[in-house]
């Protein structure tokens, strides 16, 4: 990513993998929300020092420091990120005005910020942590398997419903069907 490039991302706007935060004294605590939003679906950019108005109004240039290091704490502390993960913000001199980039990747397992499920969603983040849908959905996606436990329901595949889903008849905690105690398909 060089300069040409972090001003096309500006001059494009927010969408599902861009977000801007204007972050230019301290660290916006939703940009955690955003982190894991872009982990869970396709990844993203995120701009500090920038607004919502697509507007550079940069990080103090006293603060970016201070802003980098809270950041990248933040993100390998498995009780505030989990996974924790390792990403690189590079700062940018745009404009006179210093800009922070962090790109952020597709992850492969569900991430959680402060042990909630954040997903995104055109310009947004959403908290989907109580709309087990939605969690569902995610961890199928993320893993790659449609059998997913959710408050000790098992769920199965019902060949009835040509791959719809159906819960466990058993309600039994095992993960597959194949292992289900009650033998019930």
């Amino acid at each position: 990513m060089d300069s040409k490039e972090i001003k096309q991302l500006i001059q494009n706007g927010e969408k599902i993998d861009v977000e801007f935060k204007e972050s230019k004294n301290a660290l916006t605590k939703d940009v955690f929300d955003t982190v894991c939003s872009f982990n869970n679906r396709n990844g993203g950019h995120i701009l500090l020092g920038v607004n919502d108005k697509r507007e550079i109004v940069g990080v103090s240039k006293e603060k970016v420091d201070k802003v980098i290091k809270e950041f990248t704490t933040a993100i390998n502390n498995p009780q505030k990120m989990y996974p924790p993960l390792y990403l690189l913000p590079e700062v940018f001199d745009i404009d006179e005005k210093k800009v922070i980039y962090i790109k952020v990747p597709e992850g492969y397992q569900v991430c959680r910020h402060n042990g909630r499920i954040w997903d995104r969603s055109y310009e947004g983040d959403i908290n989907i942590t109580d709309h087990s849908e939605l969690v569902y959905k995610l961890y199928a996606r993320k893993q790659g398997s449609y059998f997913v436990i959710q408050n000790d329901y098992s769920f199965e595949e019902d060949s009835d419903t040509k791959g719809g889903w159906r819960e466990c008849p058993s309600r039994c905690p095992s993960q597959c069907p194949s292992r289900c105690p009650s033998g019930q398909r």
